[in-house]
């Protein structure tokens, strides 16, 4: 599946650059993604191509969104086993948890869990920067 941004890739993630959790863990996995197999699309400065390509603006910035090679949208969790599919070292990962479905529900749950209480939780810790505080307003 290439895209106008990387006919290369094979998976697209949608990610908020502008939330630092966010900008960090995908530049650490672009490190990773070395084949540039990952079409990384930023949601606020290419949100038309990631509604265009099925990812609604409002719930991939509250949960991670991936988009597979046939079309199929991953999102939370399943979005994240898709990517790390494609990243060394974490592939092991993903099949742990595909392998294990009671670990990845919980794991699931968690992420869920965090990215609902991320915001506020940042805020106190960091003194009110906005680090995530794009992600439910827009």
């Amino acid at each position: 599946m290439s895209t106008p941004s990387n006919p290369a890739a094979v998976i697209s993630v949608f990610f908020d650059n502008d939330c630092a959790i966010c900008r960090r863990e995908v530049a650490f996995c672009k490190t990773l993604d070395k084949d540039q197999r990952i079409d990384w699309i930023d949601l606020r400065s290419q949100r038309q191509l990631a509604e265009s390509m099925g990812a609604e603006f409002e719930a991939a910035m509250e949960l991670l969104h991936v988009l597979d090679a046939h079309g199929k949208m991953h999102i939370g969790l399943a979005g994240h086993l898709v990517m790390w599919s494609y990243l060394p070292g974490y592939r092991h990962l993903a099949r742990l948890l595909r392998k294990y479905p009671r670990l990845a529900a919980q794991c699931d749950r968690f992420y869920r869990l965090f990215t609902r209480l991320r915001p506020g939780a940042l805020r106190r810790i960091d003194g009110a920067t906005n680090l995530c505080e794009g992600s439910r307003n827009e």
